[in-house]
């Protein structure tokens, strides 16, 4: 049997508007996630744990947990940064969130629901493409036929772009 997160979505830029979201939640200066002489996005940062503690939990009850993120290290780092919450304990079924981070400020994630069979699969200075697949009707939980779809995430100098839709046929999968 195969069970499914709800098929809604919005790009960041929506989801920023319409729930608010203005980064870690906090008044003033952004927290620094910067690393000087490391990585350019820390996942131990108070800049990412409390993106992920915004999410509330994963399924299962548990908070969300870091998987992979922007591997770029030193002083010029990109534009648009990215970071993976994947389930506790969970497997390549399991959901899996992309959060966006900007000049120390959480952007929001790519979807407003967390799907399973996402991973990133490239980036450059200010983009992130995101690799989804979905099962077909007879498939086991190990094995998805359906995709895969590569969608890009652009920043644009003022908000994340999602530059095409999820597929139709990824989406009614989720129903």
């Amino acid at each position: 049997m195969k069970t499914h997160m709800p098929a809604a979505f919005l790009t960041v830029a929506a989801a920023t508007a319409l729930t608010g979201c203005t980064g870690n939640g906090t008044a003033g200066a952004p927290t620094p996630a910067v690393v000087q002489a490391g990585l350019c996005l820390d996942l131990d940062s108070a800049l990412v744990t409390d993106a992920f503690a915004s999410l509330g939990t994963a399924p299962g009850g548990d908070p969300w947990v870091p998987g992979t993120g922007s591997d770029a290290a030193g002083e010029n780092c990109p534009a648009l940064l990215w970071a993976t919450a994947e389930t506790p304990g969970g497997t390549v079924s399991s959901p899996t969130q992309v959060l966006f981070f900007h000049d120390g400020t959480y952007l929001g994630t790519a979807t407003a629901e967390p799907y399973a069979y996402t991973q990133v699969v490239g980036s450059t200075d200010d983009s992130v493409s995101v690799e989804y697949r979905w099962l077909g009707e007879q498939d086991a939980n190990c094995c998805p036929s359906g995709g895969p779809a590569v969608v890009t995430y652009s920043w644009d100098g003022s908000r994340v772009v999602m530059e095409q839709p999820l597929p139709q046929e990824m989406l009614d999968s989720y129903k």
